[in-house]
């Protein structure tokens, strides 16, 4: 219920009695699903507030982090165009899961950051002033660029006018006329109705739960688990779920007042269980796989012992030698001997080069290290087998932790290695990526590559680069607000376009250089191709990355 539009609501009403006067200091994203915004004061520098908007499969819901240190690496610069605007107001969209961080200087609103909170198909979305008309706001980056629809949704149009009147209701049903309620707040209607559920009652109850969304300033957020599943709640979770079976029983962990302080309550209580039994269960498999390996080599090495301990009989082979010297002919191959171990004739193989007594010494030499080999067998064994009662207490061990922390300090002491443990980890940027003088330049891999870099992470303000007139990697060097790029910074960038080109090993190399908003891909064209409208040429020497 934390995408519930009674409670972002609530949690934009909350919005704008915080950050309204704020000032957007930096956008940023470390994964393709979080993006993470960070406020100042002005009138107190040291005062700041930061925005998490979390959007993965697992959970969609934004939370409020008081500080966050952010990653030296693997790091992006989003919506660049609004570091240093301030925020003039929240706008909460009617009936809508939507509400928009309204930016500019005075009255005039420029751009307006919507968080559009549908659940898997949740977004963030830039808007700006029109260059015709200066009053409407045009689409002009998005987050998610999976939501491709999201490019043409028309701000003014967010707010959605419904018809909620007793005579709606009676004639259209409460799904119809009430969208904005979701399943949760229906089953709970549905325990408020007597057994007839007769649709006065029902409208009677739907009119008693409106004035108690409508008193913003006084409503109850639950935190609760219910099948080990962590959820939040704008009503009290046991009014909705009273009539069900006892096993799904209820506990409430949290109930605050406070909407943002619920988001945090929720988004910690979730990730606490989430990450916990997510990083449990990876660590358990690689532990597993290991147990696993580790029991194929016993399983190999006892049949390894067995086969050793059943091979030819070097020793008594010997033995029988050395009593029968005399009746080895010269250079033979072979000879039949009478086997005084099993009372029967056998056959000894022989080395045709070397007497008798010479290949009795052969033997015996094998069949000490036939006993080496086995020695060295039974050693192993017992190594594999302690290591295998150790990956059984292991198992045993991480399968009772609560503590997301202590699981991970058991994990490091004991030296587990699993990957992909962290969800939040960043993900690495699927191009070449470079700092150089504080501004991050980044270089396509493959034509392909070159038109997700061009297309999808470059925004108007950057500055794209490109070896003139022969094929290459795109290169886009990140805009900071307010600093214009360094004639250094370019040269280095330009370096860069030239030496990832097919002019890699020419002494100088033309590289264009222009502002990304004079790029465009025509439509139908190749993999990487663009077209330029406007350019500047310099000349430089390809070279390799040098900080």
């Amino acid at each position: 219920m934390q995408n519930n539009y009674y409670f972002i609501r609530s949690l934009s009403n909350e919005l704008s009695k915080q950050i309204v006067g704020f000032e957007i200091a930096t956008i940023f994203s470390q994964n393709k699903d979080e993006l993470l915004i960070g406020l100042i004061d002005n009138d107190n520098p040291e005062t700041e507030f930061w925005i998490r908007a979390t959007f993965t499969p697992e959970l969609t819901t934004l939370s409020f982090p008081q500080t966050f240190a952010r990653a030296k690496r693997n790091s992006i610069e989003l919506f660049d165009s609004l570091i240093g605007k301030k925020i003039t107001s929240i706008r909460q969209f009617n009936n809508e899961r939507a509400f928009g961080i309204e930016l500019g200087e005075g009255k005039n609103n420029n751009f307006t950051l919507l968080f559009k909170l549908f659940g898997n198909r949740s977004n963030i979305i830039l808007f700006s002033a029109s260059e015709e008309e200066e009053n409407k706001l045009e689409v002009e980056a998005i987050f998610q660029h999976k939501l491709q629809a999201d490019w043409e949704i028309i701000y003014e149009d967010l707010d959605r006018s419904l018809e909620q009147e007793k005579e709606d209701f009676l004639e259209n049903g409460i799904k119809k006329i009430f969208p904005t309620f979701g399943k949760d707040i229906i089953k709970y209607l549905d325990n408020k109705v007597d057994e007839n559920k007769s649709l006065e009652n029902y409208w009677n109850e739907i009119e008693k739960l409106l004035n108690y969304f409508e008193q913003i300033e006084k409503l109850d957020f639950y935190i609760f688990l219910k099948k080990e599943e962590v959820k939040l709640f704008i009503i009290n979770p046991n009014e909705v779920f009273q009539k069900e079976n006892n096993k799904d029983k209820i506990e409430i962990l949290h109930k605050t007042n406070n909407a943002i302080e619920a988001c945090n309550l929720f988004y910690l209580e979730f990730s606490r269980r989430y990450y916990l039994l997510k990083e449990k269960n990876a660590a358990l498999k690689a532990i597993e796989k290991r147990h696993r390996q580790t029991q194929n080599y016993i399983d190999k090495t006892l049949k390894n012992i067995e086969k050793a301990e059943n091979k030819m009989r070097y020793e008594e082979f010997g033995h029988i030698l050395m009593a029968n010297l005399h009746a080895v002919e010269p250079r033979s191959k072979s000879v039949e001997l009478f086997d005084f171990y099993t009372n029967e004739q056998i056959t000894i193989p022989l080395k045709d080069n070397l007497t008798a007594q010479k290949n009795a010494e052969l033997f015996y030499r094998k069949a000490k290290n036939q006993k080496l080999e086995i020695d060295n067998l039974y050693q192993n064994l017992e190594k594999k087998e302690e290591q295998l009662r150790l990956f059984e207490s292991q198992l045993e061990e991480i399968t009772h932790f609560e503590s997301l922390k202590e699981m991970r300090k058991f994990l490091k002491e004991n030296k587990i290695k699993v990957t992909n443990l962290q969800e939040n980890e960043p993900d690495e940027l699927p191009f070449k990526v470079f700092e150089y003088q504080d501004f991050q330049i980044l270089v396509g891999k493959n034509s392909k590559n070159n038109d997700l870099l061009t297309q999808k992470f470059a925004y108007k303000e950057d500055l794209w680069l490109h070896a003139r007139g022969v094929a290459g990697s795109h290169v886009v060097i990140k805009y900071r607000a307010g600093k214009p790029f360094p004639k250094s910074v370019i040269e280095k960038a330009a370096q860069l376009a030239a030496y990832y080109s097919k002019r890699k090993t020419d002494s100088l190399c033309p590289v264009i250089v222009t502002p990304k908003k004079y790029v465009r891909k025509p439509k139908g064209a190749a993999l990487g191709a663009v077209v330029v409208e406007r350019e500047d040429v310099v000349m430089v020497e390809p070279k390799e990355f040098e900080s």
